[in-house]
């Protein structure tokens, strides 16, 4: 277990978990009496497994852009502990890729609500990032299609300068977001985006969904050109497609 919690700024509360508790399921089973900033963490070597509370200004929809003001803080919270030749990727809604191989991902939990078009109660955020490989794992650094950050380059991170990095920038994106709208979370997401301005084919919740991938709607749902009816666009909304994580790393411990 690290031995070193993270030092977190003062706009967050940590919460300091067991390495086999569950974050997103700790921090919504406290949400009702909780405050907006409490910051679960696991205390585990292998993997940064956050999850932050929030409580929202807009409705859920809206509200929903948070994953992509997270995933940009993620990136830029892993570039400026990594080495250059860590390239940090994103695929919609919520995967990390590093080196072109998944690396984690993150989670939404949005309180149920009677009226739609006042903010939820809260939010529960999720954060997974692989850092290294876990103890007793019979294959480190084998499987093709996952990775850490260790195994790509960024042997001097550690899950608790991981938490520290990311709560500064996702701060700081958050700030921006209130400011500045959408728009600069949309060119900093869109600048790491696995297949932007490519044709796609993807399945997500078991449904296909392909198309030329041209951008972010303003409530970060996926734009797609239709080029098989030669002309037009349509939009891949955001919401239905958080309601499950879209990506899975190997178990570490339990």
């Amino acid at each position: 277990m690290d031995t070193v919690s993270p030092l977190l700024p003062p706009a967050f509360r940590l919460v300091t978990l067991t390495a086999a508790s569950d974050p997103v399921a700790e921090a919504v089973a406290g949400a009702t009496a909780g405050e907006d900033g409490d910051f679960f963490w696991c205390d585990r070597p292998d993997r940064l497994d956050c999850a932050v509370l929030l409580h929202p200004e807009q409705p859920a929809d809206p509200a929903a852009v948070v994953v992509h003001v997270a995933m940009a803080a993620l990136g830029d919270a892993i570039g400026a502990l990594a080495p250059p030749v860590v390239a940090v990727g994103f695929g919609w809604p919520d995967r990390l890729f590093v080196n072109a191989a998944l690396a984690g991902g993150l989670r939404l939990v949005t309180a149920p609500s009677a009226d739609e078009s006042a903010p939820p109660p809260w939010q529960v955020l999720g954060v997974t990032v692989a850092v290294r490989g876990a103890d007793g794992d019979p294959a480190p650094g084998l499987r093709p299609d996952t990775t850490t950050l260790h195994d790509e380059g960024g042997v001097d991170i550690t899950a608790g300068s991981l938490a520290e990095s990311f709560s500064r920038h996702f701060m700081a994106w958050v700030h921006r977001w209130q400011e500045d709208g959408f728009a600069p979370i949309r060119e900093s997401w869109l600048s790491r985006a696995d297949g932007y301005r490519q044709p796609i084919d993807w399945r997500l919740d078991g449904q296909a969904v392909a198309g030329r991938f041209i951008g972010l709607d303003d409530e970060g749902g996926l734009l797609l050109a239709d080029e098989a009816a030669g002309a037009g666009s349509r939009t891949v909304a955001l919401t239905p497609h958080l309601e499950r994580p879209s990506w899975s790393l190997p178990s570490g411990p339990g």
